[in-house]
């Protein structure tokens, strides 16, 4: 099901409905059609029980599943978060060097920041992202040949590469939660699951047979959510559910805000006020 996250909102919930909610009415339909009515009527009792049994399990595993499936989207998204801040305060440390490592810093910075937005993030979303061939390799290089001059300058030096390791360690969280996906025996079991309790839901026999047909079919349909919700959510980085590039953007944009700042207080005109007074 894989191919649902490169599909619309739309798309996924026509998809559900009519493979989940109309497959299982067509087993229904095949199933009322080879086996006499009465004969389903004549095992509801030991069906009934074992159904109870085998829908808890499968709720259970279900549950299990999608909690997971979250707490890796939000680590995810936590990690976004860290590596955007980890930016931001670099770029800020920048602005004490002196030339040409300032300079040079802001420009690895912004570089870094725009090629995450503007390529990264559209490459992880169709699934075309090469994460191990570029990384923050500009950044390290350009603090690591920097001599620090002073003690005030070797602080800097030695916070710069706090920021660093992290950036580069949600980098590579980043990279992992994009390339890995749920262990495949997690989804053997929920799709076994799926047409198990789908199926056992057959050897009950309603005498009306289209409230049976409606109940199949939304069972079937709810299932069939439930699924997708864990399939978008095991993708943090591709599907309509997806993480935002939205930290790296603000980042950016105090970015922008820090360096029109130092500008300001550089300008001309506030060094001769500065004097003035």
């Amino acid at each position: 099901m894989n191919f649902l996250l490169y599909c619309g909102a739309a798309t996924q919930i026509v998809f559900v409905i009519v493979v989940f909610g109309g497959g299982s009415i067509a087993g229904l339909c095949l199933v009322r059609w080879l086996v006499p009515l009465d004969r389903l009527q004549k095992n509801h009792e030991v069906a009934g029980v074992t159904f109870g049994v085998l829908g808890a399990f499968y709720g259970l595993v279900l549950a299990f599943v999608i909690v997971a499936a979250w707490e890796r989207f939000n680590e995810a998204n936590a990690d976004a978060i860290e590596e955007a801040t980890a930016l931001e305060s670099l770029y800020k440390l920048g602005a004490a060097f002196s030339e040409p490592m300032r300079s040079q810093l802001d420009s690895a910075v912004l570089e870094y920041s725009h090629r995450v937005i503007e390529k990264e993030w559209p490459q992880m979303a169709d699934n075309t992202f090469q994460g191990g061939k570029v990384g923050a390799h500009e950044l390290w290089a350009t603090v690591l040949a920097y001599h620090p001059t002073d003690n005030r300058e070797q602080m800097l030096m030695d916070k710069s590469i706090d920021q660093l390791s992290l950036i580069s360690r949600s980098r590579s969280e980043r990279f992992n939660y994009y390339e890995q996906d749920l262990p495949s025996v997690v989804w053997t079991v929920i799709y076994l699951g799926c047409l198990m309790t789908i199926g056992f839901s057959y050897f009950f026999g309603s005498n009306v047979f289209r409230a049976q047909v409606l109940m199949c079919g939304f069972f079937s349909i709810l299932l069939g959510m439930t699924i997708l919700a864990i399939l978008e959510l095991a993708h943090p980085y591709q599907g309509v559910v997806t993480i935002s590039n939205e930290p790296y953007r603000y980042a950016l944009a105090r970015m922008e805000a820090a360096n029109s700042y130092k500008m300001a207080k550089a300008s001309p005109t506030a060094v001769s006020r500065a004097s003035d007074r």
